[in-house]
């Protein structure tokens, strides 16, 4: 990994052209990726800020952005304008961390969502129709009520101990599916055990 610091190969007194500074990086310097970060970072955490107000995001976002100019030097172009190439690709790089973040956040939250209602739910189920380790029989015909896909995620849930990601692969489909199925399942449970009258 490169290491961005201020450059000792010139003196910070002497104006450096950019397009220079980027042959230089082209060619492996360092000294000149360092220059580079030294002479746009003010502008890029300016810029970054204003999009995104997250400090470490915007200096996580800078420190990727050299890295991977540095990491492509050889397969990169001389552009038309250095700042605008920093700029234009600072800025992507924002986008997608901040969509990444979201869909993480997103996701997150959903499992969380869905845990705390599933283990609610089932806990309860469990108290009231489970001796022991074993189920009863007003439990076997409330599963028995199910679908096939239904029953077969519950049973590989709560039975088998699978997780979510495990019981996806298992069964062939997405983890989504996985929370639609024992969601719906526990849901027509409580229904099949309220219209039998065994919750009483």
């Amino acid at each position: 990994m490169v290491e961005i610091s201020k450059p000792g190969k010139w003196n910070d007194n002497v104006n450096v052209e950019p397009c220079i500074l980027w042959s230089r990086l082209r060619e492996g310097d360092k000294e000149a990726v360092s220059k580079l970060f030294c002479m746009y970072y003010t502008q890029l955490y300016h810029y970054g800020y204003k999009m995104v107000p997250q400090a470490e995001l915007i200096k996580d976002c800078i420190q990727e952005l050299f890295l991977s100019i540095w990491n492509a030097r050889d397969g990169i172009s001389d552009p038309y304008s250095v700042k605008a190439y920093l700029l234009s690709s600072f800025r992507r790089i924002i986008l997608r961390k901040v969509k990444k973040d979201r869909n993480r956040e997103k996701r997150n939250q959903m499992y969380h969502d869905n845990f705390i209602w599933e283990s609610a739910n089932i806990e309860e189920l469990l108290i009231r129709f489970e001796t022991e380790k074993e189920l009863n029989e007003e439990l076997v015909n409330a599963i028995e009520s199910l679908s096939k896909r239904q029953a077969e995620a519950i049973f590989l849930k709560y039975y088998q101990g699978l997780t979510n990601d495990e019981i996806a692969r298992v069964m062939g489909i997405n983890k989504q599916s996985v929370y639609n199925y024992v969601s719906e399942a526990i849901s027509d449970m409580q229904t099949y055990i309220r219209s039998t009258g065994m919750a009483a």
